[in-house]
């Protein structure tokens, strides 16, 4: 089933980059890398695909899978992964990848979206290491790479803005393994990189972390931090270091510090344990008294299936090993957070393990969900890490090979499908489309409980009943709306326990009204420039104009035209077989691209639609150049901007100019491209494919019309008695008979 699965996605498996930075040599992870996952994005709002049933689960369904390649077509391999929530309530996912960082809104978790990537800093090397956290309205990260602490403004997020703000520095190696922030302090701590302990940031400006002290007696390689509630500790800021000497492999275990005055770190106390190989990653139960250790080694040195080691440390200065717990399967235990008496374990191989520790030393597992289909064991490949604290209660996860995974705890008491997809357009009749509600078991839905919530632009929504097709599958059918015109609508069930689903959880899903569409000029790029011109005379790029061709794709550059079985496209410079990113790239100012002169005259409400490709997140000055589009309706006299591209997506990706928002539509319509490289350093990569003018078809069709002369009459009735009695065209209302129903149809349209 896996394979078929996989398979059915058209998935391929790309070999890692060759150019990772690895932590130390023996590290097991650098010596036991495995290829990449590429595919695309999956969703389980999407239509049904049988992707979820690839990854085996019990109590937790599978929402959404970013696999790394869709983040950044570059991106070889993710790692860490936390979560942001924004003053709206919206939550995001931080994913850490080995060039970059990626945003994705996940507030609905079936509807995930990346937001935006954020490449590494131009002085990092790509790293199979990088570690993500937040604070306030800020975000960081780190790597092994090197490029000290990235810092990123994160306010604009919710209208899809990540700014970069640059790195600091200060306080030794510009490598880090690891970082925790304490948010009631205001205090960052990174750890590792190369052989260091634990260095400590203010975040009083959070803008610019201030170097502060560092505590190095030892390797310190992850750790966790808390304001202690109670006891001789109460009210001192307490880090939990694991670590050893020789990188952490030699007098391994888990040291306790005192961090309040940063100029007078102590040492309070010591834990270790029972064959102890490499103390990893540390987290405590809500009410301090227990501390749980991953140890990353000890499963290869000792024969040890995956054992979390529990510490009881009521006593900071006198902390005792109490035993361990494992689900008996053969795995490397990673990484793990405590949420109310729920424990996340990420187990590599076996993936998320959830256990309940309201015992706090006899732990039962209640659920999991394995990321890594191969198979168990002890190799270092598959889950990463996991993000458990959302207030809606999605789990995020990151895996080394696969990427993002969002999912919910629990089966969701109901999932909403579109088994023949969500429509985007609608007939003013009243255009209808399928709705499948799968329920959970123990699951139903109140009388009159499923929806379609619609809203034509009034100062209130309406609502139709969900018609019942049978089993799980249901009708949604529309009234007659006005042509041409945009519905927002959605899905609303609720079920006899009262809840309510609803998709999309926020905003709407939009369909355009109208019996079709109206193309005047459409122009797929496969028959040469076909009067596209290139140049102006205030162009200056020195490299990187644009060429109708066959493209040779690069990191940033496609490799394919947009055109199903096409070729050609409009690109920014042609590269070379296998080239570097920067291969023909635009350099040194402005490539013009403009169109002949079409016609958006005599057609209703007229758009230009037409496919872009554009790249600008890689180079020494990433994301900061932009295209412009400009548009005139008087043959090129005088142009107006109509858009500014500047998100880097890496693909091909689908536009819609509205005319009539900047001008009055003209038979003299021509449209520019403006690719330019501005920014010492910056790298831009842009294509243009499959251009067209379109408006709104508002004329009813006339199913009689039979030879499509416009009229209703003898030859039609002539046509339809020599098929009495057969199917075919003739029949109007679709039963499978020419009858008297469908005589009477056409005489009443007779004309």
């Amino acid at each position: 089933m896996v394979r078929s699965a996989l398979t059915a996605l058209g998935c391929a498996v790309a070999v890692l980059a060759a150019s990772l930075s690895f932590a130390h040599e023996d590290d097991p992870k650098a010596q036991d890398m495995e290829p990449a996952f590429v595919g695309p994005v999956w969703r389980d709002s999407d239509p049904p695909s049988g992707v979820a049933d690839t990854f085996a689960s019990s109590n937790i369904s599978l929402r959404s899978w970013f696999p790394c390649n869709t983040f950044n077509s570059a991106s070889a391999s993710g790692n860490d992964i936390w979560g942001y929530v924004s003053p709206s309530g919206r939550e995001y996912a931080l994913m850490g990848l080995d060039n970059g960082t990626g945003f994705v809104e996940v507030t609905n978790p079936s509807q995930a979206t990346l937001v935006k990537f954020m490449p590494k800093p131009a002085t990092a090397s790509s790293s199979l290491w990088r570690n993500v956290k937040t604070y306030q309205q800020y975000a960081y990260s780190v790597s092994e790479g090197g490029g000290g602490i990235q810092i990123f403004d994160i306010s604009g997020i919710d209208q899809g803005t990540v700014t970069d703000l640059g790195t600091v520095t200060t306080g030794g190696s510009a490598a880090t393994h690891t970082m925790i922030i304490n948010e009631q302090t205001g205090f960052l701590y990174r750890m590792g990189g190369g052989s260091n302990g634990v260095r400590c940031y203010s975040l009083a400006n959070p803008a610019q972390p201030t170097f502060v002290s560092s505590w190095n007696p030892k390797y310190t390689h992850d750790g966790a931090v808390f304001n202690w509630p109670s006891g001789p500790y109460a009210g001192r800021e307490i880090f939990l270091a694991c670590g050893g000497l020789n990188g952490g492999q030699t007098d391994t275990g888990m040291d306790i510090l005192d961090v309040t005055d940063k100029s007078n770190i102590t040492v309070i106390g010591r834990a270790t344990y029972p064959n102890a190989a490499f103390c990893h990653q540390v987290w405590i139960s809500p009410d301090y008294k227990y501390a749980y250790i991953n140890d990353e080694i000890d499963e290869s040195n000792f024969g040890i299936n995956c054992l979390t080691r529990i510490i009881n440390i009521e006593n900071l200065a006198n902390p005792i090993s109490v035993g361990g717990f494992t689900n008996g399967l053969v795995s490397v235990d990673h990484n793990l957070y405590i949420k109310g008496n729920q424990l996340f374990a990420s187990n590599y191989k076996t993936g998320l393990r959830v256990y309940d520790i309201t015992n706090r030393t006899n732990l039962s597992e209640t659920a999991w969900f394995d990321t890594y289909p191969e198979g168990d064991g002890t190799g270092y490949a598959g889950l990463w890490s996991n993000y458990p604290f959302l207030p809606s209660g999605t789990v995020l996860l990151s895996d080394i090979q696969r990427g993002l995974f969002v999912v919910s705890l629990g089966v969701a008491p109901l999932t909403i499908g579109y088994p023949n997809g969500a429509p985007t357009a609608i007939t003013p009749t009243g255009g209808n489309f399928q709705v499948t509600l799968a329920l959970a078991p123990g699951q139903s839905i109140a009388p009159n409980g499923a929806k379609l919530i619609f809203n034509t632009g009034g100062p209130t929504d309406r609502s139709e009943p969900l018609q019942s097709l049978g089993g799980n599958l249901y009708r949604a059918a529309f009234p007659a709306l006005s042509c041409p015109s945009t519905v927002s609508y959605g899905i609303q069930v609720t079920l006899a326990s009262g809840s309510v689903v609803r998709d999309p959880v926020s905003g709407w899903r939009t369909a355009n009204v109208s019996y079709g569409e109206e193309v005047t000029f459409s122009d797929t790029m496969e028959i040469g420039t076909n009067g596209w011109t290139v140049g102006l005379s205030t162009d200056d790029a020195t490299t990187g104009g644009w060429v109708c061709v066959d493209p040779n794709g690069t990191t940033a550059q496609a490799e394919d035209d947009h055109t199903v079985n096409g070729k050609q496209s409009w690109v920014t410079g042609q590269g070379t077989v296998g080239g570097p990113a920067g291969a023909a790239d635009v350099d040194g100012g402005t490539t013009t691209l403009t169109s002949p002169i079409f016609s958006a005259a005599g057609i209703v409400d007229p758009r230009i639609g037409y496919w872009v490709w554009y790249s600008n997140n890689l180079g020494g000055a990433p994301n900061e150049d932009s295209m412009p589009v400009l548009l005139s309706n008087n043959g090129g006299t005088t142009w107006t901007q109509v858009e500014l591209i500047s998100t880097s997506a890496t693909a091909w990706v689908e536009r819609s100019i509205q005319i009539s928002t900047f001008m009055t539509p003209t038979s003299q319509m021509r449209i520019r491209f403006q690719a330019r490289d501005l920014n010492a350093g910056s790298l831009v990569e842009a294509g243009i494919d499959d251009l067209r003018v379109y408006g709104y078809d508002c004329t009813a069709p006339r199913p009689a019309d039979f030879d499509g002369n416009g009229f209703v009459d003898g030859a039609d009735l002539a046509r339809m008695l020599s098929g009495w009695a057969a199917g075919g065209q003739t029949d109007i209302n679709g039963d499978g008979v020419t009858d008297g129903n469908d005589l009477a149809g056409l005489l009443s349209d007779w004309g």
